[in-house]
């Protein structure tokens, strides 16, 4: 599957139909290092969950944006390219393209299942390539970049300090929808820091936060994104 090494190269004819090219063989699927998760939370899964999601994507978009990325991003659309032996030969195709959308819309459970379907972008291109053809040493190039950004997903960045992650946190809990807002209210009622409802609104002081409860209101921030409306109001200084 000839591919050229940058986007405004064009590519060369494909062979005619019915005809593979005779320098596609198949090859046993790679197996990618082991890694461990540096400081794991419960059962293995990174403590900061959703900033390591974050970092995928991250890692993802560095992938993306080098220059043989696009050949990545798409499926392969074996039919105009002509490859009439590709889906006899990949039975579960993938491309960073799905794996962008994926993301996106929150289909990844762990950073693993992220890193699984990479890999299997990866690991198809020089499955049908043989190795010097273009898009398999492309394949290995970028599979090297993923491995060695990989680490960093997994490991949490140092944590900033409480009174930092306050006022962030003052300006993101107002933007989360309205039912995560009511369980920001409870947590803090539960550490005297609600201090009034007035009109539905209710305002909190994070000043009576401690550590733990950062960690827990800024992983809900993580998971839910910022949203129009808001039910809780922050106390100012």
């Amino acid at each position: 599957m000839p591919r050229p090494k940058r986007r405004r190269s064009p590519l060369p004819p494909p062979a005619p139909p019915g005809f593979p090219t005779e320098r596609k063989h198949h090859l046993p699927e790679l197996q990618p290092p082991a890694v461990a998760a540096a400081s794991p939370g419960v059962g293995g899964v990174p403590a900061d969950l959703g900033d390591a999601l974050l970092r995928c994507g991250k890692l993802l978009d560095k992938l993306l944006e080098h220059e043989d990325g696009w050949v990545f991003a798409e499926p392969v659309d074996a039919r105009a390219l002509r490859l009439v032996d590709y889906y006899l030969r990949i039975s579960e195709p993938m491309d960073l393209g799905t794996v962008r959308r994926r993301l996106e819309r929150r289909r990844y459970a762990d950073p693993w299942a992220f890193a699984a379907d990479v890999r299997l972008t990866f690991n198809n291109a020089m499955s049908y390539n043989s190795a010097g053809d273009p898009v398999y040493e492309s394949a290995a190039e970028l599979s090297e970049i993923f491995e060695a950004g990989w680490p960093s997903v997994l490991a949490a960045p140092p944590r900033p300090p409480d009174a930092e992650r306050k006022r962030r946190l003052s300006g993101l809990l107002p933007r989360l929808p309205v039912g995560e807002q009511v369980m920001v209210a409870e947590i803090m009622k539960k550490r005297d820091g609600c201090l009034r409802e007035v009109n539905g609104m209710m305002e909190v002081d994070l000043d009576r936060a401690d550590s733990a409860t950062l960690d827990e209101l800024d992983r809900m921030v993580a998971e839910h994104g910022a949203a129009l409306v808001g039910v809780v109001k922050v106390k100012q200084k």
